[in-house]
């Protein structure tokens, strides 16, 4: 492509920096979390509403295809360029504005979500989301993948925080949902989250905030098994405990952490359970979790009332993915979800799987909400390991669609799942789907090749 042609594009922006045509100093913008890499014409950092609508037009004129990034943290390949592509990214639309007695906040796309978090504690409020990025990802790309995180069993994902959205479609024209739209219509907001980009580019989010709980304990269980650990979840999910967090670590996982950062009163061979109790009768919670974490016959209970040691015991689960990560020469991770009642089907599964394959496998995740993250190790990086990495992947999302759950919890579908859609939805459905991406893009230059499967 001539990118001479971008010089009429940097006439209409406020800013001479905001147009990137040369990538040497900006090669975080080729990828995302997923290290998949693209090669885009070039990267522009809108700074106005405005801004975002004359971007879009030009590239409209020119039919040039447009990626709208965030921070970048994703694990889908969401927002990995497009091959001539121009990178739009909304990082520097950072307005925040807290509105303590309405108890919401009004944010631009690229505020980052510690950011809101830290602001809104600050008047006794919180925004409960927290994805495990939370002090790198942006609201745009929460908005995006719809991102969860620890809390989501108690709290919600970000969807049910959403009070609005203003975006701009791919014909230029403003969006406007919920608070923002004084009239009835369709819930085209609950369409755009969730959407990848793949619809519009969110350029405001206005999100309800709720008083600040009380923190209650901190608990760490050891079990000999998986199953034991899993088995647990659905007993005190059953008996209706919603602790505040509820997250689940293999043993091979929680061998990554002790070999990474030396973890302190971790055993080999023990998966574990991390629990977070907050309200009124968080007392009441920590016995019946006990409870049956003993029944479940549990090797190690660890209970913290003290906010500082509690933290510490919350650094194995905030580090393990990193801690995963240093044993591999590569790591793949894929983020399925299973209704509660399935988690001990699906991670004596995972740890069968590591058993029997030449592979490393490991498994953690919001075992609140069953959202599972699986990880395939290379060790070496050869092209054998690459193939039995992808039959693992398959027989992962096989199974997991047979236990009844979701190829994606929280990450998203972007490149990395988008030839696995069948598994779960059936021809009708996709082609559903389609039309929607359709109507909102017709010239189909917004994010394309994401989601839906390259033959389509």
């Amino acid at each position: 492509m001539n990118r001479n042609i971008f010089s009429e594009l940097s006439h209409t922006l406020n800013n001479p920096n905001q147009l990137v045509l040369d990538f040497s100093d900006y090669n975080d913008y080729l990828r995302d979390a997923t290290e998949q890499t693209g090669e885009p014409s070039a990267l522009v950092f809108a700074e106005t509403e405005r801004e975002v609508q004359v971007i879009i037009a030009f590239c409209r004129e020119h039919h040039i295809p447009i990626v709208p990034r965030g921070a970048g943290t994703g694990l889908s390949g969401g927002c990995v360029p497009v091959k001539g592509g121009l990178v739009l990214s909304t990082e520097r639309m950072n307005k925040l504005e807290i509105y303590p007695e309405q108890k919401y906040a009004v944010c631009g796309p690229g505020v980052i979500t510690k950011d809101l978090k830290d602001t809104a504690e600050q008047l006794g409020l919180t925004y409960p989301p927290d994805p495990a990025s939370y002090d790198k990802c942006t609201l745009g790309g929460n908005i995006a993948e719809c991102a969860g995180g620890l809390r989501c069993r108690k709290y919600g994902v970000t969807k049910d925080y959403v009070l609005g959205l203003r975006a701009v479609t791919a014909d230029g024209r403003l969006l406007q949902t919920g608070i923002y739209n004084h009239n009835r219509g369709f819930a085209l907001g609950d369409i755009l989250i969730g959407s990848e980009g793949t619809l519009a580019i969110v350029t405001e989010i206005t999100v309800s905030l709720i008083d600040t709980p009380p923190i209650g304990t901190t608990i760490l269980a050891g079990f000999s098994s998986a199953g034991d650990a899993a088995r647990t979840v659905s007993d005190i999910t059953g008996a209706g405990i919603i602790p505040t967090i509820m997250e689940f670590i293999d043993a091979d996982a929680v061998a990554c952490s002790i070999e990474y950062e030396h973890s302190e009163g971790l055993q080999k061979g023990m998966a574990v359970l991390l629990f977070e109790t907050s309200g009124t009768n968080t007392e009441y919670q920590t016995e019946q979790i006990q409870r049956y974490c003993h029944k479940n016959t549990c090797i190690m209970l660890q209970i913290e009332h003290d906010t500082a040691k509690a933290d510490r015991l919350w650094q194995v689960r905030r580090n393990v993915s990193k801690a995963i990560k240093a044993m591999a020469k590569e790591k793949i991770s894929e983020d399925v979800a299973v209704p509660n009642s399935k988690i001990a089907a699906l991670v004596e599964f995972v740890a069968e799987m590591n058993r029997t394959s030449p592979l490393r496998i490991n498994s953690f995740g919001h075992a609140g909400d069953g959202n599972i993250h699986v990880s395939f190790l290379s060790m070496t990086g050869t092209e054998e390991e690459k193939r039995l990495i992808k039959e693992g992947i398959v027989s992962l999302l096989e199974k997991t669609v047979a236990l009844g759950g979701t190829l994606t919890g929280e990450h998203g579908i972007g490149t990395a799942k988008r030839d696995y859609l069948h598994l779960e939805f059936d021809p009708p459905t996709l082609d559903i789907m389609q039309r929607i991406k359709d109507v909102f893009d017709p010239a189909g230059i917004l994010n394309p090749d994401k989601i839906f499967p390259s033959h389509q």
